[in-house]
């Protein structure tokens, strides 16, 4: 599978989330703790906002721990939200476009998990993608097909329902099919301002996702204090990270973090 984090909150440098932690996602590409592979080094990706409309995105084939270019634009962007994943492929090719996370405009996604056996439902799921949207698709992996559904069924105006709704309907073309792999999924979507992030499975062992205030550079506060949403803990202090549940979504608002129960 994947690692994947998301940061909001005050302006910090990239490097502080990325490179600047005990357990950094740098780290976890080379050596994740609470993933099925523990090397996550078929890519990475990184997008992040500031006045203008669309993140700014920078996607390579190249393990993120050994990326020269990647370390050196994390110490010199700022942003007060950003995304960032590395890559576990689970059949697709390694390639940029294969890479999270993907855009749409002001919309960023990016996903850890799998539509099982997507090589036989992949046909069938990809007709949902309007056609407004499917111009957009460039690489050929579950969670870009994803993101593009979800667009489809209505994200832009309720991203919870859009994104239960895109899950609903993967697990009715995998019994369609009769797919004989789960649907695990740990989704993050934001809007540029706010963040979603989603964890559910149909067998109970999602992707594992938490919450929690690692120590940064900030030297400014929100009133909301939780900062940082991610695979794994990204640092050793146990007592400001919180598992997510199955089947629960994650609301970040700059005021905080609601936490909704969910069901498919």
């Amino acid at each position: 599978m994947c690692r994947w984090v998301a940061y909001a909150g005050p302006e910090i440098y990239l490097e502080d989330i990325l490179f600047n932690q005990d357990h950094s996602i740098a780290q976890q590409s080379l050596a994740a703790r609470e993933s099925v592979w523990t090397t996550n080094g078929d890519g990475f990706g990184v997008a992040w906002y500031t006045k203008r409309t669309a993140a700014g995105l920078f996607k390579d084939v190249l393990p993120a721990w050994n990326d020269a270019n990647l370390k050196s634009l994390a110490a010199h962007v700022q942003t007060t939200l950003f995304f960032a994943h590395v890559r576990a492929t689970t059949g697709t090719s390694v390639n940029r476009s294969n890479c999270h996370p993907f855009i749409w405009r002001n919309w960023t996604f990016m996903h850890n998990g799998r539509i099982g056996n997507w090589d036989i439902c992949r046909k069938e799921f990809e007709k949902y993608i309007d056609e407004d949207f499917y111009y957009h698709r460039e690489g050929t992996t579950d969670s870009e097909a994803m993101f593009l559904v979800a667009l489809s069924l209505g994200l832009v105006n309720n991203p919870i329902n859009a994104i239960t709704k895109m899950l609903k309907l993967a697990l009715d073309i995998m019994n369609q099919k009769k797919s004989t792999e789960p649907l695990r999924a740990s989704i993050a979507v934001t809007d540029g301002h706010q963040i979603w992030a989603f964890r559910f499975s149909n067998d109970n062992h999602s992707p594992s996702l938490y919450y929690g205030t690692p120590h940064t550079r900030a030297t400014e506060t929100y009133t909301n204090p939780i900062n940082t949403i991610a695979s794994e803990p990204i640092d050793q202090d146990a007592s400001h990270w919180f598992k997510v549940d199955e089947s629960t979504c994650l609301h970040w608002t700059k005021e905080k973090l609601n936490i909704l129960k969910f069901v498919i």
